[in-house]
């Protein structure tokens, strides 16, 4: 297991299929960090890609000494890819950003400052009232994002503080994400649910900030993978006992 050194932050980046966006993930990554001096290093841990995602990223590993791959040939899922990719992690902060930049690295800045008050998991949250929407969803799934909200937050549970589940921009202290990544169990789209309920388990300090967030329309969400979802929430309900 790697443990914290010289790092203050790991980024991971989850990544299915991302070969037309995770090259400029990786160079806006690494412009923030240089533009603003933060010793940091970027994880890219691919599942079951069938692009050139990984050949990509491997051609980058040249210019940036700090970027690291973890590769998975069988398709796994997002939870699962990030949970591995915590294992490797070695920064005092860990966080995970979605492929494409819907939300800018400037926004690393919130989230750390966080940790450094001393929180233990801090969300970037779309729904807070400063929140600045540059391009929304499509309709039927702005709808459909308030549908799930509610669902998860009375079926679940899902503390008040928690605006926005399923945004792709968060950010731990180190020895909390090896304990929450460690208990996960989900291995799909829904392990940000599950860690949030794990952190309420665990009586730690959370909480979120407004971001910038432009939609990226490219969704890869299919119908077995809306069946999958209800699967792992009925899963994740029968777990914890809701």
């Amino acid at each position: 297991m790697s443990q914290p050194k010289n790092y203050l932050l790991s980024l991971i980046i989850p990544a299915f299929n991302e070969e037309k966006k995770i090259e400029k993930d990786i160079e806006a990554a690494y412009a923030f960090f240089g533009k603003n001096k933060v010793k940091a290093e970027v994880i890219i841990s691919t599942d079951g890609v069938t692009d050139k995602t990984n050949e990509k990223v491997r051609r980058l590993q040249s210019r940036y000494k700090d970027l690291k791959l973890i590769s998975r040939h069988e398709r796994a899922g997002k939870g699962f890819a990030i949970k591995q990719a915590v294992k490797e992690a070695r920064g005092k902060y860990i966080m995970f950003a979605d492929a494409g930049l819907c939300i800018s690295f400037h926004n690393v800045r919130e989230g750390v400052k966080r940790l450094d008050k001393g929180f233990d998991f801090v969300l970037a949250s779309r729904a807070d009232k400063k929140s600045v929407i540059v391009k929304y969803q499509p309709f039927y799934r702005q709808l459909g994002a308030k549908i799930f909200g509610l669902i998860v937050r009375y079926l679940l549970g899902i503390p008040k503080n928690i605006t926005d589940t399923q945004c792709g921009f968060k950010f731990f202290k180190n020895k909390i994400a090896r304990k929450l990544f460690n208990n996960l169990r989900t291995r799909g789209l829904m392990f940000d649910i599950e860690i949030i309920l794990l952190a309420k388990k665990y009586g730690l300090k959370i909480t979120d900030f407004p971001v910038s967030w432009t939609a990226d329309w490219d969704s890869k969400l299919s119908l077995p993978g809306c069946l999958e979802i209800i699967k792992d929430l009925l899963v994740i309900k029968l777990k914890y006992k809701l």
